[in-house]
């Protein structure tokens, strides 16, 4: 059995606030996890601050590096941008999403980041594109209204809020 396993690029970080990186340094670092043996590279946006142009130029410059078959997208929705940089990225071919059941989450390094793409949001999305996911929505949103409840958190997805 070969081990499997998956990298991480960050787009951005904070450090005496917010400071971008540029999408040619995550394009580097995306080639040095494929050199490491990573199977797939997960680009992320893990405080939610990305746009859907910054998106696009991040995910070109890792195309460049590696096939659109061996990245995904991984957005946070602090600033309400996740679901329109998502939909930016499969504009370009990208179609591995990382998401979270009601938005669960956050991120360690950026106080007050919210957490990833809720699922149900992004499974609706998906919907009205006629994008088949497998994923039954309905189920998806009382199992995002049952995980909040038990962890005492607020349901981070809009979809599960409007049809709750």
């Amino acid at each position: 059995d070969v081990e499997r396993s998956r990298g991480l690029g960050d787009v951005y970080k904070r450090q005496d606030g917010d400071r971008e990186i540029k999408a040619q340094k995550v394009a580097e670092v995306t080639r040095k996890l494929f050199d490491l043996g990573c199977y797939e590279v997960s680009l992320g946006d893990t405080i939610g601050t990305g746009t859907p142009i910054k998106a696009q130029q991040m995910l070109t410059a890792c195309m460049h590096v590696a096939p659109i078959e061996k990245l995904a997208l991984h957005f946070h929705n602090t600033y309400g941008q996740a679901l329109a940089n998502i939909y930016a990225c499969m504009q370009l071919g990208a179609n591995v999403i990382d998401s979270s059941v009601a938005g669960l989450g956050g991120c360690p390094y950026a106080k007050g980041a919210s957490g990833n793409v809720a699922t149900e949001d992004v499974i609706y999305m998906l919907n009205g594109m006629n994008i088949e996911s497998g994923i039954d929505l309905d189920k998806l949103i009382k199992t995002g209204h049952w995980i909040s409840q038990k962890l005492n958190k607020l349901n981070g997805s809009q979809v599960g809020k409007a049809r709750n």
